[in-house]
């Protein structure tokens, strides 16, 4: 155990997402001992890529806050407790524990975190959007979409699916519900655009393919920071 001024480095016999031992810092004061992870657990989920903003930001809040523990604007998350140290603890491991685990990859989040990023882009390129709307098709079924932009002098309406995994799947799902939805007599006109994550794996060609052939136009998000302000900002 290490010591840096009043605080005492700790290291815990559990694995984190880097395979070292779990480690954070403690001091005692005047009855009240603190904890803080010196920024480690938030540098660590940058490291992978996983940026702290909306609702990634509000999970990481979340679970701090179900232990005891809260993070700070800097990243550090930090507990204090007077008395009852060994509980403390115990609840500051747990609270690092499980906010090592939005690494986690399950296609449900990876889905939510996709959308987010792609609405931080957006918002930066001066888009204004309704998000996660409804509308009706021709059959009268109902179809979701990720994204309402409002017809301008400029444009024609212009709705948005966001797809973290571009796929044939996903291109035929689209195609389903797109074609009945543009075929409604309030829908003449509008168009379709489709965001696809190729930050690790380009875009595969067939489903962009399908897409375009139905006149959806596809952006990759590595383009839409350039192509935002010209194709979806008013």
């Amino acid at each position: 155990m290490r010591k840096y001024g009043e605080w005492r480095e700790t290291t815990f016999p559990f694995l984190d997402d880097a395979n070292d031992q779990l480690c954070f810092y403690m001091k005692t004061s005047d009855g009240t001992t603190s904890f803080t992870d010196d920024g480690y657990t938030v540098a660590g989920l940058n490291t992978v890529g996983i940026t702290l903003t909306g609702k990634r930001l509000e999970r990481l809040t979340r679970i701090a806050h179900r232990f005891g523990a809260t993070l700070n604007p800097d990243v550090e998350i930090t507990l204090e407790k007077e008395r009852s140290r060994p509980d403390a603890m115990n609840r500051f491991i747990q609270a690092l524990s499980n906010m090592q685990s939005m690494t986690e990859t399950t296609q449900h989040r990876i889905a939510e975190y996709f959308a987010d990023d792609v609405a931080t882009v957006l918002d930066a390129n001066g888009a204004f959007y309704t998000q996660g709307i409804s509308t009706h098709g021709a059959s009268g079924y109902e179809y979701g979409l990720d994204s309402l932009f409002q017809r301008s002098a400029n444009h024609p309406t212009r709705f948005c699916q966001a797809s973290s995994r571009l796929d044939r799947g996903t291109a035929k799902r689209v195609i389903f519900g797109w074609t009945g939805t543009e075929q409604a007599s309030k829908r003449t006109e509008s168009k379709l655009i489709m965001i696809g994550d190729d930050r690790e794996h380009a875009l595969r060609d067939s489903p962009v393919q399908a897409l375009t052939s139905y006149d959806i136009r596809v952006i990759p998000f590595s383009e839409l920071p350039n192509r935002a302000s010209a194709e979806l900002a008013t």
